[in-house]
């Protein structure tokens, strides 16, 4: 698995977490959950970068970029 799939599958989970939170909760909290959570996803697709690869990183996970340039160059 790449660092790209392990920030989709953090971001669907925490997207739920915070529906669940707005549905059984409070509506108020969920969606100000969900719209700092929108805010990261739009600060990720500018910089390349998400909180999640805090946590991704040290487990092992690469990106696509690097894992395949590296393939190619031991070839």
């Amino acid at each position: 698995m790449y660092l790209e799939n392990g920030r989709d599958i953090v971001r669907g989970i925490l997207i739920l977490v915070f529906a669940a939170v707005a549905y059984w909760v409070e509506l108020t909290t969920g969606l100000a959950l969900l719209a700092l959570m929108g805010l990261l996803i739009l600060q990720s697709a500018w910089t390349d970068w998400c909180p999640a690869d805090l946590f991704l990183r040290p487990l092992g996970l690469k990106r696509k970029r690097e894992s395949s340039g590296a393939a190619k160059s031991q070839v």
